[in-house]
């Protein structure tokens, strides 16, 4: 059974986050709500932590913002300017139809009925079913205390496909070379690196066997 008061901790903490990640970026509250397609109370609503921010709604906010996506369930460095080419409400509700068809099949893949779930989760089965509906955007906290009860991450419902995916991509890319030791750092900036690198991912894709004809090769050349 979910914890009102855990719940409603939950959503000051990420509140504050997003406005902590609004005031660094110096973007407004109207300006920030124009590029995720809500109004200006609505943002404020989620920055105070009086309601919770959708999945999708978050997505567009940190892309928006060029604020790394995963801090705000987990530590990920690295940030890089981009732009939002897209309209926003559309783009949302997109998101939410894709995010409850995926809800509801890996709610149907446990085995679990929607009231099972929902009691589990602390909320209504009217709102669980419009969940999976996609009527009703679900706030993150929803989305998480679902997918514990249904044994998923909310890193398997970001956003695959299009600028925003991208962007996410290249914010792990950055994060991972970030956490290299310099001298590995510095060969990665090197121009030089390119053809090691180009090599690697070559070897990388080989299938096991020519890839064990290659060490092979390698060996008879070096003794």
């Amino acid at each position: 059974m979910s914890n009102p008061q855990a719940e409603s901790l939950r959503a000051k903490i990420l509140g504050a986050m997003l406005r902590e990640v609004r005031m660094t970026a110096g973007r407004t509250l109207r300006e920030t709500a124009d590029a995720i397609g809500v109004t200006p109370g609505a943002l404020n609503a989620y920055e105070s932590g009086r309601k919770a921010i959708s999945l999708p709604e978050l997505e567009l906010l940190a892309y928006f913002l060029n604020a790394p996506l995963r801090q705000f369930w987990s530590e990920t460095p690295g940030r890089r300017k981009m732009r939002l080419d897209a309209n926003p409400p559309a783009l949302i509700a997109l998101r939410q139809r894709l995010i409850a068809a995926q809800l509801r099949m890996h709610r149907e893949a446990s085995g679990l009925s929607v009231r099972q779930v929902a009691e589990q989760a602390g909320i209504t089965v009217a709102r669980l079913r419009a969940y999976e509906e996609g009527d009703r955007p679900l706030p993150l906290p929803d989305l998480e205390a679902l997918l514990g009860v249904l044994g998923h991450t909310v890193n398997e419902y970001l956003d695959r496909e299009g600028p925003v995916a991208d962007w996410d991509t290249l914010q792990q890319a950055l994060g991972t070379v970030i956490s290299l030791p310099p001298e590995l750092r510095e060969f990665l900036a090197s121009p030089e690196s390119v053809p090691y690198l180009r090599m690697a991912h070559r070897l990388s894709t080989m299938p096991v066997d020519q890839l064990r004809n290659v060490a092979e090769l390698l060996l008879d050349i070096t003794l």
